[in-house]
């Protein structure tokens, strides 16, 4: 089986694998989305990330409710994973979350708190 690893270059997102003698050659090259600040109830295309990382700062006033969906039309709840790695079905305190990846994400709900998002790294 072919080795491949992962690496961030710039905003770049490379997936390299071993072609041999610790030399890699690249296969593909996705920009990586560093972390800005996400309004999560306005729904974002992570369709080309597998890794989706989001990281809350202060208590949520309101709870959040993520959702995910493959067309960005029809959303249904997801669960979230805290640091680590248990489900969870809502936000309820700051921290750094994992949200599942490939797909359409937003909150149905939630408030209080600033969000930061990245992917792809």
């Amino acid at each position: 089986m072919t080795d491949t690893t992962y690496t961030a270059i710039g905003n770049r997102q490379k997936v390299l694998m071993d072609i041999g003698a610790d030399t890699y050659a690249e296969v593909m090259a996705l920009p990586s989305l560093a972390p800005v600040v996400w309004v999560p109830t306005t729904a974002l295309s992570a369709r080309i990330y597998s890794d989706v990382e989001i990281q809350v700062i202060g208590t949520p006033t309101n709870p959040y409710i993520f959702q995910d969906s493959f067309d960005g039309i029809t959303f249904n709840d997801c669960a979230v994973w805290d640091k680590t790695g248990l489900p969870v079905t809502t936000v309820t305190v700051a921290g750094r979350f994992r949200l599942p990846g490939h797909c359409f994400l937003r909150a149905r709900q939630g408030a209080g708190s600033t969000i930061y998002i990245r992917a792809g790294s």
